[in-house]
């Protein structure tokens, strides 16, 4: 059941810290994508004529995934709470024929490396300031990616950690975990809701709360 006792300033917080870690983790993505495969950008609403991807965080706030769908959850505090940014589209296939399946593999890891980062980052400031604001505001950035990256990299998930994985076995001649990784993308989300309503759950809450363990 949904609780409709609103605390302003925990909505505000939790909000701030899916903001902090959906945008930034895409925007890292077209960092690292600009750098080493800037030919293999699908051009969208976040590029421009010239297929240069944009860097101005405003540009990559969705409307219903980073603004409508989450602020009701917060608002509803639901049990859960996720959103999306608008994302950075990157031909892959053209990246492993162009510039190598390392490149797709640090492309594919760039958001988890972004979560690690700056829940480390928030943890720092989370253990040098008094404010009582402050700190809650990282507890979250620290709770939102680290729950994220490991969501990412469970390898039962069609998301960066499995996509890794098939890449690195595509690497060394398998193609089989690469058809996996295919065959089971379209029910992603619905293999996520299962995992977190059924005692699988643990597959990402504990290896999460032991990280989170050592940042707070």
């Amino acid at each position: 059941m949904f609780d409709l006792n609103i605390d302003i300033f925990s909505i505000l917080s939790q909000y701030v810290a899916l903001l902090i870690t959906i945008i930034g983790c895409e925007m890292t993505l077209a960092y690292v994508v600009t750098h080493f495969a800037k030919n293999c950008v699908m051009p969208n609403e976040l590029t421009d004529s010239k297929g240069n991807l944009s860097f101005n965080p405003t540009r990559y706030f969705d409307v219903l995934g980073s603004g409508i769908f989450p602020l009701i959850m917060l608002v509803l505090n639901a049990p859960i709470l996720f959103g999306w940014s608008k994302m950075v589209l990157v031909n892959i296939q053209k990246v492993i024929d162009r510039d190598g399946i390392n490149t797709a593999i640090l492309i594919s890891l760039s958001g988890i490396f972004f979560h690690f980062f700056i829940a480390f980052f928030a943890s720092i400031i989370y253990s040098s300031v008094a404010i009582a604001e402050i700190k809650a505001i990282c507890i979250d950035i620290v709770t939102f990616n680290i729950i994220f990256a490991c969501i990412k990299l469970c390898p039962i998930l069609p998301y960066d950690g499995l996509r890794t994985l098939s890449y690195i076995a595509l690497k060394f001649g398998s193609a089989s975990l690469t058809r996996f990784y295919s065959a089971i993308i379209p029910y992603g989300i619905f293999i996520l809701i299962v995992i977190i309503a059924t005692p699988l759950q643990v597959l990402i809450l504990y290896p999460a709360s032991v990280v989170m363990s050592f940042l707070l």
